[in-house]
């Protein structure tokens, strides 16, 4: 996919809807004053709680984070009976942290996640349970220690290096297909060991493919079906996958007497059990390549797209970024160590994933009687932890729907565990990259806003559309210019 703007075509980038919008969002929180100076970047408006089950369910589909009424933001908990089971609506952090930590045995990955995941990732990290989840994230996890992050940042440079390279003195691109070159590109470079030969542009097509069509909700979704049903793929979707999963098996080929577990594939060839000695299936370590195919760079290009957006329609964030990084480093490969002293930069990127979370929801099914604010949550009942709604309510937020990276710094307890911010989720299945993605949407934030002046249209207000992941639907127009210095 080329990330230019080749012209003469309807891309609808960019919807020009931005005073409708912007009255949407004044609905949702009458304290907003588009006057503070702030900016007021596109919100999902909730349900007015006046549609019928049919109207509300419609529009869950078309978007699921459109799809919650006005309690979910006015409480924590919220129980609805449908015809095949109840669910609860969970958007506080108290409640997150004990499904997903301190009760997490009681809960399993909803069955909606299995069928839309399964297809792709069935036997992978993201998607299984119980002691076969404890091996692969044993496996995988050592890559993204701590002491290895050093190591990875200088791979991250180069391909921001190359990047830079690619679009040269600038010019039209969209964000979210440029952003995804990159991270796809540190993807390959950092944790699939660089390899030649790889088509690249087509993984990175199929990868949006298997999300789109995997991540796009239909009516039989939300029907009971047994957990071993096999989910409908269109055909499209069906060789985006088959794509994806003749890549890693390609990888895996190419690497199957390797026992230098330098990098991910490596470490996926050489895993064994420390418990039972048992090394991983041939599913196993294909299915997780494929979860980090789509987990290891989608989330971090919207992250970075996002990002771009808010600093590009913010004159004055956009000023603070780039004189926080000339002070910092002026010219040259963002570093490591630079990391600890860009604090307004890391300020952006968290305020962009409480505003635009990488997992908007979260989905959980009870396997074991417990209470959640006092409410019973029997077997089988399926609870909805809503990131997006946590991130943006007025009972955890002050001014929740503006863009103000400087909460983070007024408050840096809000990166605690506990905090109502959790865009990696918590617990013991909390993003297992969470670190380095951090870091890659720190260097790739500061390094671009040094190096390139981005201006996009004042009337780009794309709506958040959620399929797997978050998207600004119809994409961002954007002109780089490469800095006169």
């Amino acid at each position: 996919m080329d990330i230019r703007d080749t012209g003469g075509r309807d891309t609808n980038w960019c919807k020009p809807s931005p005073t409708a919008a912007r009255n949407d969002i004044m609905t949702a929180s009458p304290a907003s004053k588009p006057s503070d100076g702030l900016f007021y970047p596109p919100h999902a408006k909730p349900l007015t709680g006046k549609e019928s089950f049919v109207q509300s369910t419609y529009k869950f589909l078309k978007n699921p984070l459109e799809g919650f009424g006005p309690l979910a933001y006015a409480q924590p908990i919220v129980s609805l009976k449908t015809f095949w089971y109840r669910t609860h609506v969970v958007s506080d952090p108290v409640g997150m942290l004990q499904v997903l930590g301190t009760e997490s045995a009681k809960f399993q990955k909803a069955p909606i996640d299995g069928r839309i995941l399964g297809p792709a990732t069935k036997e992978g990290l993201l998607s299984v349970g119980g002691d076969q989840w404890k091996t692969q994230r044993r496996a995988v996890a050592p890559i993204f220690a701590k002491r290895h992050m050093a190591d990875l940042a200088p791979m991250i440079a180069d391909v921001l290096r190359d990047f830079k390279a690619k679009i040269g003195e600038g010019g039209s691109v969209e964000l979210n297909a440029a952003m995804a070159d990159v991270t796809f590109d540190v993807l390959a470079k950092t944790l699939l060991g660089d390899p030649s030969g790889m088509d690249r542009e087509r993984l990175k097509t199929a990868t949006r493919k298997v999300v789109t069509s995997a991540g796009t909700l239909r009516p039989d979704d939300l029907l009971p079906m047994p957990r071993w049903m096999p989910r409908p793929i269109p055909p499209s979707g069906s060789r985006a996958l088959k794509a994806l999963k003749a890549a890693a098996d390609d990888l895996l080929d190419s690497r199957v007497d390797d026992t230098d577990a330098r990098d991910l594939v490596g470490l996926l060839v050489s895993a064994t059990d420390p418990h039972t000695g048992r090394a991983l299936s041939r599913r196993e370590r294909r299915d997780n390549l494929i979860g980090f195919f789509i987990a290891g760079h989608e989330t971090t290009a919207l992250t970075l797209t996002w990002a771009l957006y808010l600093a590009g329609m913010h004159g004055a964030t956009f000023a603070r970024l780039r004189d926080e990084v000339d002070a910092v480093r002026p010219d040259g490969d963002i570093s490591y160590d630079d990391m600890a002293v860009l604090p307004f930069t890391r300020a952006v990127i968290d305020e962009t994933m409480r505003l635009f979370p990488p997992a908007p929801i979260l989905n959980r099914e009870c396997i074991e009687p417990t209470t959640l604010y006092g409410r019973d949550i029997a077997p089988n009942d399926v609870v909805i932890l809503n990131n997006y709604i946590m991130h943006r309510t007025d009972r955890l937020w002050g001014n929740p729907l503006a863009f103000d990276p400087d909460r983070f710094l007024r408050d840096p307890s809000l990166r605690n565990k506990g905090a109502p911010f959790m865009p990696f989720g918590a617990g013991p299945r909390i993003c297992v990259g969470m670190a380095f993605a951090i870091m890659e949407a720190v260097m790739g934030l500061a390094t671009l806003v040094r190096d390139y002046d981005i201006d996009i249209s004042a009337d780009c207000y794309p709506r958040p559309l959620m399929t797997v992941t978050l998207r600004p639907e119809g994409g961002i127009k954007a002109k780089l210019t490469a800095r006169a210095r």
